[in-house]
């Protein structure tokens, strides 16, 4: 007979620090953690943000939330920047989710500026939407060896429009790391089923436009930090062209 399934309403945020021990330590994990929510409106001291995790249960941090996602974002080969780039060659405005690999986090509102609430898509067992209530509902099959569900505020349509922009991310960052699998593994199965799928080196061209885009985002920073508060794209384009002429070819 399977264990008793518990409920929790995330809005009723003293009762869930109640359930949680304070852990020092706790960062966000891959393989691990479920949903992180920022608690700082309960002006509780020395809690600023709750992680449900399938190893240690529900932990109580005194980090913001923002904080723990830098700090596990910056710990990956591809940070915010990356995945930046990637929003702005499918066209994709006004949401933030991080994709790495099986790593599939969504902001359950859009204000990523400031700390908010966080799900793994990848470690919850399933999650479905009310949208009467405006919550989503996350199925956590391990909290610490308890089955939970966990109610959520969010706005659905939002949320289902991170989510699926979460996936073009995935798919796209999929082909680009099936690309230089197949550059350096060239006698490899998948090298001939992808050279036979991909006879008009679109991938190739895919990644090139993303180079572009990535190193464009450096470019603009970094003139925002002289005197160009806004830089043009005009000036961007002169910046970046002349960098690459100088720093991108044999010379």
């Amino acid at each position: 007979m399977g264990q008793e399934v518990k409920w929790l309403d995330a809005s009723k945020i003293e009762d869930v620090i109640a359930l949680g021990q304070f852990d020092e330590d706790i960062e966000m994990r891959a393989d691990s953690t479920l949903l992180i929510l920022d608690c700082q409106q309960s002006k509780i001291k020395n809690v600023k943000s709750i992680i449900f995790d399938i190893n240690k249960g529900i932990c109580l941090s005194k980090y913001e939330t923002k904080k723990l996602v830098n700090r596990f974002v910056e710990k990956n080969p591809v940070t915010f920047a990356f995945n930046r780039a990637l929003m702005q060659f499918v066209g994709n405005k006004g949401v933030m989710p991080y994709v790495y690999g099986r790593v599939m986090l969504i902001p359950l509102t859009g204000v990523t500026q400031r700390s908010t609430n966080w799900f793994f898509v990848n470690n919850v067992s399933s999650y479905t939407f009310d949208s009467i209530a405006g919550k989503i509902i996350l199925n956590c099959e391990k909290v610490f060896n308890e089955p939970y569900k966990i109610a959520v505020k969010t706005k659905p349509s939002f949320c289902k429009r991170v989510i699926t922009a979460a996936q073009t991310l995935h798919d796209l960052e999929h082909e680009v790391s099936l690309q230089l699998i197949v550059d350096h593994c060239s006698d490899s199965p998948q090298a001939a089923a992808h050279y036979t799928m991909d006879v008009n080196h679109a991938i190739v061209a895919k990644m090139l436009k993303l180079r572009e885009i990535y190193h464009k985002q450096f470019v603009r920073c970094m003139l925002q930090t002289q005197e160009y508060a806004d830089p043009s794209d005009d000036l961007v384009d002169e910046v970046y062209n002349d960098v690459i002429r100088k720093f991108g070819r044999l010379t």
